[in-house]
């Protein structure tokens, strides 16, 4: 059994080692394993633990008064429910190992990315430090995992002559004045779709939003943005609150997917590439630091509560990069 170990760890890693490291991993191994018997694990007809989904309830019930979207609470009872499914053992007698096969297992199988994993990994540790917090088990086993590195991806905004593009292939005025709110106040998608008429002050440019968690803030609409805006609700002859509609009666609430679908499809015209509404809060938030806004006021116009989160966000050009060492430490 210890050999046949030995020889599927081998050739997992063949395609990874050439010859010389092939063989020194393999003595290692043995080496490694003289002093251990090694025996396969008997598989058993899956049981659920009663304890562990009673538990899931309880936590999500806790959450569901906190910060967390009804999206986020989904994505937890479904990634605690299938780790549940998967680990037939009582919620106590865990260990790091099983988490560590548990992840990297669904990885390989399900071919999902590193990020999905990581989120994976995160909704685990909250429900099992919830646990251990409730004393309901003695220790939590997820805090022994390493925290997964994702590689810093760059993920450019749209240039000024992207926008441009974008509004001149647009064919309805309410997709002009969507697209240039979305720029002006940095909204989420959520958000956008959430707001009404009533929301808006054109006397003083003021927006009203209900972000993440209740959360009400304030952000802005620029000239620009206010023109198109007035001009798509004058044309209007609907009484919907929404402030965004469907092009056809009976005039619904635009949807978060109806968004997606109109700017994909100007993305599809100009050739543009990922074309979403997440791309013009990045944008709105990139420009705005780029052209001197302090990082913390950027912050509160997106509602975050890390200045962490905003600079994931932001693509500081390194020209700024270069005038401001030229301002700051010329002599």
């Amino acid at each position: 059994m210890k050999n046949e170990l030995i020889n599927s760890i081998l050739d997992a890693m063949c395609p990874c080692l050439n010859s010389d490291q092939m063989h020194q991993l393999k003595t290692v191994l043995h080496m490694a394993m003289y002093d251990y018997s090694v025996s396969k694990k008997e598989t058993e007809i899956i049981v659920r633990q009663p304890d562990g989904y009673a538990y899931l309830d309880k936590f999500l019930l806790s959450k569901s008064s906190a910060v967390l979207s009804p999206r986020t609470l989904d994505n937890y009872r479904l990634t605690i429910t299938m780790f549940l499914d998967a680990i037939n053992k009582p919620l106590a007698e865990l260990t790091d190992d099983d988490f560590i096969y548990y992840l990297e297992k669904y990885r390989q199988i399900r071919r999902v990315s590193f990020s999905r994993v990581k989120n994976m990994q995160s909704a685990l540790s909250s429900f099992f430090s919830w646990l251990h917090k409730k004393r309901y088990i003695p220790s939590n086993p997820v805090a022994q995992l390493d925290s997964i590195k994702l590689p810093k991806t760059i993920k450019k905004p749209f240039s000024d002559e992207d926008r441009e593009m974008l509004k001149i292939q647009c064919e309805q005025l309410r997709d002009l004045a969507l697209m240039e709110f979305l720029y002006s106040t940095g909204v989420r998608v959520s958000e956008l779709t959430s707001l009404n008429r009533s929301d808006i002050n054109f006397n003083s440019n003021d927006v009203t939003v209900f972000g993440k968690g209740s959360k009400e803030r304030e952000t802005y609409i620029t000239p620009s943005a206010g023109i198109y805006l007035k001009m798509y609700l004058d044309s209007r002859t609907d009484d919907n609150p929404a402030l965004f509609v469907s092009l056809h009666r009976p005039y619904h609430r635009l949807s978060k997917n109806g968004v997606e679908r109109m700017l994909r499809e100007l993305g599809r015209r100009t050739g543009i590439k990922n074309v979403h509404p997440h791309r013009f809060r990045r944008t709105m938030a990139t420009n705005a630091l780029n052209r001197g806004m302090p990082i913390e006021q950027v912050s509160r116009l997106l509602g975050h509560a890390k200045l962490d989160t905003t600079q994931i966000y932001c693509s500081v050009s390194q020209e700024n990069v270069r005038m401001s060492h030229k301002k700051y430490l010329s002599a």
